[in-house]
């Protein structure tokens, strides 16, 4: 085979925005594909409970690498690897969204908890990917007690991430856009290539063996990491220059027709 994993990503890559789940083609594809041997790696913004519901439309993968490369897990959930916010990271990020009333999520082991604007976030998830059972009312702001979260989501213009670069910069957080407006914050150096690298540590992969698929800013290092990548065309401009070859787009089940391209060309 020519390669020995597929890393995908969900969200505008594997699932349309505002569809509940991956279509039917799509996820027949992927299972044919593993049925080769080919082992399936989500890579996604998402926790994993945010990404184990339906929302793969049946896709059992073997692994998965969550909130950007912060976890990364088994087939059984189990956890492999976790980078942790520090204190100073989590109340620098509570300090300035509660200044200006911007909503903040964090990624803890169980669910999201919204420690700023929680009726305001719920919605947000609600309208965007339909799932909002797994984000919690955190504004007590005691969650971290029980251990620290993993990742974080904020929802702020443009122009304050820059104000809080300006206040917090030396702490290094990313602000990774999902939508203009719409943030994923990682600490420094986590990506989802990083996780990747944690898996080719575990699995003895090497770069040229695996095959990724993404649309958007946060799947560029991982484009740059593997042997082969697409972006798909609904993906962003910067997406696309970092990918090798461009798919069809979600909303014409693109991950479909790349993998029937890449495994089974004698089909077309």
């Amino acid at each position: 085979m020519p390669y020995k994993a597929i890393i995908l990503d969900v969200d505008g890559t594997l699932v349309a925005h505002g569809e509940p789940s991956a279509r039917p083609a799509v996820a027949e594809m992927v299972r044919r594909v593993q049925a080769l041997g080919v082992k399936v790696v989500i890579a996604t913004g998402r926790t994993y409970y945010a990404m184990n519901t339906s929302i793969l439309g049946g896709i059992k993968p073997d692994y998965a690498v969550c909130a950007n490369g912060a976890q990364v897990l088994d087939d059984a959930g189990r956890l492999l690897a976790s980078g942790d916010f520090t204190p100073e990271e989590m109340y620098a990020l509570v300090d300035y969204f509660e200044d200006f009333d911007y909503p903040l999520a964090f990624a803890f082991s169980d669910s999201y908890y919204v420690y700023v604007e929680f009726e305001k976030m719920r919605e947000f998830y609600k309208a965007v990917t339909g799932h909002s059972e797994f984000v919690l009312d955190g504004e007590d702001q005691e969650r971290h007690l029980q251990d620290m979260p993993f990742g974080a989501f904020g929802i702020l213009p443009p122009e304050a991430v820059e104000g809080f670069g300006a206040r917090y910069g030396h702490l290094g957080l990313q602000f990774v856009p999902y939508h203009p407006g719409y943030y994923d914050i990682n600490r420094a150096g986590v990506n989802k290539a990083v996780g990747v690298k944690k898996l080719m540590e575990l699995t003895g992969w090497k770069a040229e063996e695996l095959l990724s698929m993404g649309d958007n800013e946060n799947d560029i290092p991982l484009m740059q990491l593997v042997g082969r990548s697409y972006c798909m065309a609904n993906g962003t401009e910067a997406a696309k220059a970092a990918a090798s070859a461009i798919a069809p787009p979600v909303t014409e089940a693109g991950v479909a027709a790349a993998l029937q391209k890449e495994f089974f060309p004698h089909e077309l």
